[in-house]
């Protein structure tokens, strides 16, 4: 049995490789990947398959080229959307910001992705496809299956342009995700597009810095990025502290300017006993596992056990936007932008959070009111509960 497959796997390949031709030199151009390998791409990419987690899809969409683009890391169940409870009432929202830009990136074809809901990569289903670029966000997590993966498409003739999340590198900065942007720009001959992206997020990134950098060691915030799934408890936890070498913590303290509580080094799964001790100043829950509003530490029963905790006596236990994966995509300064708040509520006063959110959405996609409220929707600000 294994045999045959084997044999039909290579049949297929063959096939295949006859279907892909060589791009032709003269609609040929060649950028630098972000491995620092030299990949000759089409001049003017027409069928795209795009690996990621919402940072290509949505920076395609800026560039006008969406239409380009015929598959992915696609997230399909429910059409992307899922069910929220608040304040007693049930909400059906849809947190994947790519689909409420542009709901035909629903219909994409599912190729797998590296990490997430997306299933294992799919060479075949890549190849059916009959693309002329393939663009891959490395994560950094698995590199072994990425090496493997990216040797079959070069088997194929498939080009692929290889962008890097900021924690495949040692000193993780913000600064590689606009390397993203402006190598993006660079495929898709969209450089001055790329270079108002990068700028308008750099913008607020410097805001955050100019208000928080003169913040003494011994006046900074200890807060505690929080993970707070129910299954911690069946996993005999109270839930999961995100370490000092996540990407959660390393913006924390390079833009926010406060310090991670947990000085575990990874993300662990942590007792109440143990949360007891680190007793935070402020406590923050990204989604983990599902979208968690402060309320449930202060009112569910899994968590009576650390009512005694500074942040929930404080009531200063503060919910990030609902995001279905890594933050760090387009929309990366909105979170830090609601961090700050929580953490420095004196040194942002001035920012309301849904003027200044709304403003963001209008000024990166270009879009009007109502679709920068759909999209505001898509995040499940309810549940922030910052004054």
């Amino acid at each position: 049995m294994k045999l045959t497959k084997m044999l039909i796997l290579l049949f297929l390949t063959a096939i295949i490789s006859v279907q892909i031709n060589p791009i032709d030199a003269a609609g040929s151009k060649t950028v630098t990947d972000m491995r620092g390998v030299k990949v000759s791409i089409p001049e003017d990419p027409q069928r795209v398959v795009a690996m990621s987690r919402s940072l290509i899809d949505t920076t395609m969409y800026i560039f006008g080229v969406q239409d380009k683009l015929i598959g992915g890391s696609i997230y399909q169940k429910g059409g992307g959307y899922e069910n929220y409870t608040y304040d007693g009432k049930d909400h059906r929202v849809c947190t994947w910001i790519s689909f409420v830009l542009n709901p035909e990136y629903r219909n994409l074809t599912n190729v797998g992705g590296f990490g997430g809901p997306y299933g294992t990569p799919n060479v075949e289903n890549i190849a059916s496809l009959n693309p002329d670029l393939l663009i891959l966000r490395d994560l950094g997590t698995d590199n072994e299956g990425t090496t493997k993966f990216l040797d079959a498409l070069e088997r194929l003739n498939i080009p692929v342009v290889v962008l890097k999340y900021p924690d495949c590198y040692d000193n993780v900065s913000v600064d590689t995700i606009y390397e993203e942007v402006r190598l993006l720009g660079e495929v898709f001959g969209q450089q001055e597009k790329a270079e108002k992206i990068v700028s308008l997020m750099d913008k607020q990134v410097q805001l955050i810095k100019d208000r928080t950098h003169d913040i003494a060691d011994k006046d900074k915030a200890q807060v505690l990025y929080f993970g707070a799934p129910t299954s911690a408890k069946d996993k005999g936890g109270a839930g999961y502290a995100l370490g000092t070498h996540t990407i959660e913590s390393i913006f924390l303290e390079d833009i926010a300017n406060a310090k991670n509580a947990y000085n575990g080094s990874t993300t662990d799964i942590i007792s109440s006993e143990r949360l007891l001790s680190i007793d935070p100043d402020v406590i923050i829950l990204p989604t983990y596992s599902g979208h968690h509003p402060p309320r449930q530490m202060y009112d569910e029963e899994r968590f009576k056990n650390v009512q005694d905790l500074s942040a929930l006596k404080n009531k200063r236990v503060y919910s990030l936007s609902a995001t279905p994966c890594r933050d760090e995509r387009l929309e990366f300064p909105i979170n830090l932008m609601i961090e700050a708040k929580a953490i420095y509520p004196d040194r942002f006063k001035d920012i309301d959070l849904e003027n200044w959110i709304r403003d963001y959405f209008k000024d990166l996609y270009g879009v009007d009111d109502d679709k920068a409220n759909e999209l505001m929707n898509s995040l499940l600000l309810q549940y922030l509960e910052i004054v």
